[in-house]
């Protein structure tokens, strides 16, 4: 009985490292897709060193992740396996009990034996106590057999099972050691890549230095952009806050018999119920958002922070950098209002949704298929990426709670 909760918490276990096997092939997946774009470029950059080094850091997860099932089976195999001697232990002493009565039937296997048993009692109530033990003794027979029968049927079934268990072993054991070479390889690829970033360090510096200023003047237009938006909504809610207020002091003028005047509802950049909503889902869906685009790898995180390979160069990013596909679109990923659609200095769109008080942003798009004042709805595309020269599809993404930077990555999905 208290094997039970035991064997189905490993199975929960189980199917918890499967999921979490099954995600880390996936992330493995799109990670070899985006780089096998670049490859043939024959062109290391940092943001692909980047990649090799999350890469090399989840197949790491994913051979521990094979090894805890390994060890899980291993357990099981041993539990199963004594379970099964146990039970045939077990089986054996039924069947010697079994034995016993076959040979005392036997002995009296006649009705005449039994009619002589129950006749020569010394009164009534010695012979129907031997009639009844008659009944009992073929009774426990059957009891037995069927018993023996249970016994047998659950050898079988676990015997089966037992023989299912070394199969996923022998699979799980050979994803190990594919997976346990190819990690080897991949950190070979890692050292090669950081000789090679080392020996362009100069170079790459001062392309970082470059792409920095570039970013600094996209992020003055954004900035712009969106205190431009702050500045329109928090006009259209004070008239909205005026029109409430002037509604409620004329409410209570003619209310006389009213004991307390009705709450005032204030507004900050919610001027309708429909930017309350947006602002209180949006709120609500924090952490559970889907990204921006089906297949990505950031490569870039939020905030100001050490460069990860350049030392003394420092990055700023008030969102994330997204590596993805060539062609991939890109999706709200949340519904809301188009408030911004421009290009940036290196000429490539932009766009700003709202949604409510928050505001997402998506830049470096190569095409866009929305308009400012468009309505739009959580995973639709409103355009693709772009890629550069040398084959890369890079989105940086933002959210905002007005002028306040948030870290994307808090509120997307895991």
């Amino acid at each position: 009985m208290f094997c039970f909760p035991t064997t189905d918490l490993q199975a929960q276990n189980r199917q918890k490292l499967e999921n979490e096997k099954a995600k880390l092939e996936k992330e493995i997946a799109s990670m070899n897709a985006i780089l096998k774009e670049t490859k043939k470029k024959n062109k290391m950059s940092a943001s692909e060193l980047q990649i090799i080094k999350k890469k090399v850091e989840q197949r790491q997860q994913l051979v521990n992740n094979i090894t805890s099932q390994v060890n899980m089976l291993n357990d099981q195999i041993k539990t199963t396996q004594q379970s099964i001697g146990e039970e045939y232990r077990n089986l054996e002493i039924l069947k010697q009990n079994y034995a016993q009565m076959l040979r005392y039937a036997q002995r009296n296997r006649t009705a005449t034996d039994k009619l002589l048993f129950i006749f020569s009692a010394k009164d009534y109530h010695e012979a129907y106590q031997r009639y009844v033990f008659f009944r009992r003794f073929a009774q426990i027979q059957r009891q037995q057999m069927a018993l023996i029968n249970k016994k047998t049927s659950e050898l079988t079934s676990m015997s089966q099972d037992l023989m299912t268990q070394k199969q996923s072993q022998s699979v799980l054991l050979k994803q190990e050691k594919a997976h346990a070479a190819t990690l080897q390889k991949e950190k070979q690829q890692k050292e090669k890549a950081v000789k090679d970033i080392k020996s362009k360090e100069k170079q790459l510096t001062q392309q970082i230095k470059n792409a920095e200023a570039k970013k600094k003047k996209l992020q003055q237009q954004i900035n712009a952009a969106i205190n431009a938006e702050i500045k329109k909504q928090q006009q259209l809610a004070a008239q909205k806050n005026a029109a409430v207020n002037k509604n409620t002091t004329k409410t209570t003028a003619n209310n006389t018999t009213a004991k307390a005047q009705p709450k005032k509802e204030e507004y900050s950049m919610l001027a309708t119920a429909k930017d309350v909503e947006l602002n209180k889902g949006f709120e609500g869906n924090k952490g559970k958002l889907p990204w921006p685009v089906d297949k990505g790898v950031i490569v870039s995180s939020f905030g100001v922070h050490e460069h990860p390979d350049i030392k003394g160069v420092q990055v700023e990013n008030q969102g994330i950098d997204i590596r993805t596909t060539k062609g991939s679109s890109v999706k709200s990923i949340y519904e809301g209002e188009v408030c911004s659609v421009f290009q940036g200095p290196n000429g490539k769109k932009v766009v700003i949704i709202r949604h409510g008080e928050y505001m997402t942003v998506y830049t470096n798009m190569e095409s866009v298929s929305v308009s400012k004042g468009s309505k739009v709805t959580m995973g639709q595309k409103i355009g693709t990426v772009s890629t550069n020269e040398d084959g890369q599809s890079e989105i940086n993404f933002q959210v905002r709670k007005g002028t306040k930077t948030q870290n994307p990555v808090l509120w997307l999905r895991r």
